[in-house]
């Protein structure tokens, strides 16, 4: 699936803004980006519940932009599952098959392939409101592999979860889009279930795409300072004099340096002197906010480490990236 110069208005706001990009088949996409990006926009215009200003939808080889979004080969999965509560598990799953007006026959056979494939073939007579959440996201995810669409879109499936469930849920969906082979597109504002489940993440702002690549490449080599901080939350140093005295650099023009808080070490010979302002500890870390000549740096050091209000501080390792904040 690709988009070609995607451009959505709503009045003066610029929603997404002329954006370009290829999803490989199969793969797991996410679009990453703070509330208000762009992101939902894109997926709503990929869905064809959103028509873009300007700009193509391609999917396979087929133009989709003009097309109804009851007739593309996309399939949604909403932030809240959009389940009917009335409805077992099998009368959810074969609701679109029902409005293509499918056989029964046909939709017995369909319903059954797609619960087997997402393990719930025990539950087809269950109401959905018996259901955890994580067999609430199976079902919304067989709802939507019935009717076999080339893409499947994700907006937000995990973000009203609790933090245990919503990590036990992520693990299941990745196995399952992988063991499915299934193209997916998904939004989140979560950094860590950005990386943790996707093949490439294109991180947004402002409506434009900022960068795109794996998650081990947009962590280890992001190209700008929004994406070094939203991606991980790297220490962005501009301060010339401290640039220098931690790194040896000399900052040019438009570049400032990103820093991991796993690469700032503290309590180093030699290295500068830093004030402890806060430490939160997180068990089998803690982060400390230091001072060094008006710059605040996080660091992250073991939990059991301890720390004087006054200590020293180097860096291991940094990114010279470009200014864009």
């Amino acid at each position: 699936m690709r988009l070609e110069g995607v451009s959505r208005s709503f009045g003066s706001l610029k929603a997404v803004d002329a954006i370009d990009l290829d999803v490989p088949a199969g793969s797991f996409f996410s679009l990453l980006g703070p509330s208000g990006c762009g992101k939902s926009t894109t997926l709503r215009i990929i869905s064809g519940f959103e028509t873009p200003d300007t700009g193509r939808v391609i999917i396979g080889e087929e133009d989709v932009t003009g097309m109804q979004a009851r007739r593309r080969p996309t399939a949604m999965v909403f932030q809240n599952y959009a389940l009917f509560p009335h409805m077992t598990v099998g009368e959810n799953v074969a609701y679109g098959l029902k409005v293509r007006k499918w056989s029964s026959a046909a939709v017995r056979e369909r319903v059954a392939d797609a619960l087997r494939r997402v393990d719930l073939s025990e539950f087809t007579d269950t109401p959905v409101t018996s259901l955890s959440g994580g067999q609430q996201q199976r079902t919304a995810l067989a709802r939507a592999v019935a009717i076999e669409p080339s893409v499947i879109l994700f907006d937000e499936p995990l973000s009203n979860l609790d933090v245990a469930l919503r990590h036990q849920t992520r693990a299941e969906l990745k196995a399952l889009q992988h063991r499915l082979g299934l193209t997916s597109v998904y939004v989140t504002h979560d950094q860590e279930e950005a990386m943790a489940l996707s093949d490439r993440i294109a991180v947004m702002r402002f409506g434009r795409i900022i960068q795109v690549g794996t998650p081990r490449r947009l962590y280890q080599e992001p190209e700008t300072a929004f994406v070094a901080s939203f991606l991980g939350g790297s220490n962005i140093v501009d301060e010339p004099s401290v640039a220098h005295r931690l790194t040896g650099q000399t900052l040019s023009q438009g570049r400032v340096l990103a820093v991991r808080p796993e690469h700032v070490r503290v309590g180093v010979a030699g290295g500068e002197p830093a004030a402890v302002l806060s430490r939160q500890y997180l068990g089998s870390h803690a982060m400390v906010a230091m001072e060094v000549k008006g710059q605040i740096l996080q660091a992250r050091i073991p939990g059991d480490q301890e720390l004087s209000e006054r200590t020293t501080l180097g860096v291991d390792a940094f990114r010279s990236v470009s200014d864009d904040r």
